[in-house]
């Protein structure tokens, strides 16, 4: 394993365990009961001042990911209403990163070379994802940037005609791409992003997004992660 490699995997350990303990509001009693480490340690791990070994980190992931996995979290994060779901969360980098190292978790063994998303509430989680891909986030947008020849798709959402335009050149023939959106209510802005996609010549190899409405019942030619349905 590669230097990089195994100081990227030791972070992921310190990440997640600030991650999960701001969001949760644990305590280091609670979280040294859960990882078998003394609350001194897990405090040095939290402020940076020492870093895990490889093994270690890999297993502050594991544990709390077993114990807090992302749907618990957002279930307790986030407000759902009937028809309404409260975003607010969704703006904490906390969250961010963890939704990132869980997308690699369930993609990593794909070849990602775009990531892909509608403006506007799903870029927080659509950069975080890039970045972790190492990979450029492509944003489709409901209007035409000026002077710039573009590919459209046009779908209906309720009972208007929603537009999304990405501006040629910027997905190639051949990018294999990961969809990422916030919110799936019947599937069609991901369905209106792999016709972009498509258009472009480019492969969705998948697509992701934290919550999906149980009316959600689209089917696609690529795997689809939701991590929570409501």
């Amino acid at each position: 394993m590669e230097r990089l490699e195994k100081v990227r995997l030791q972070l992921d350990g310190v990440n997640v365990l600030r991650s999960v303990k701001r969001l949760l509001g644990l305590t280091y009693k609670e979280l040294s009961s859960l990882l078998g480490l003394p609350e001194s340690v897990l405090s040095r791990y939290y402020t940076g001042d020492m870093l895990p070994s490889v093994e270690t980190a890999s297993e502050i992931v594991e544990r709390l990911f077993a114990e807090y996995p992302l749907d618990k979290i957002l279930s307790k994060t986030l407000r759902v209403y009937e028809t309404y779901v409260d975003l607010t969360a969704t703006y904490n980098p906390d969250l961010w990163t963890l939704y990132s190292i869980y997308i690699t978790k369930k993609f990593g063994g794909l070849k990602i070379d775009k990531v892909l998303t509608a403006a506007v509430d799903g870029i927080p989680l659509a950069v975080a994802v890039a970045q972790r891909f190492e990979a450029p986030l492509v944003v489709a947008k409901q209007y035409k940037e000026p002077g710039a020849k573009s590919l459209e798709v046009s779908y209906i959402k309720g009972n208007r005609v929603v537009s999304l335009y990405v501006p040629q050149g910027l997905l190639a023939k051949g990018d294999s791409v990961l969809i990422i959106d916030d919110v799936v209510r019947t599937g069609k802005t991901i369905r209106a992003l792999a016709d972009l996609a498509e258009a472009a010549g480019s492969r969705v190899a998948a697509a992701a997004a934290l919550l999906a409405f149980r009316g959600f019942s689209e089917k696609f030619e690529f795997p689809v992660d939701i991590v929570l349905t409501i």
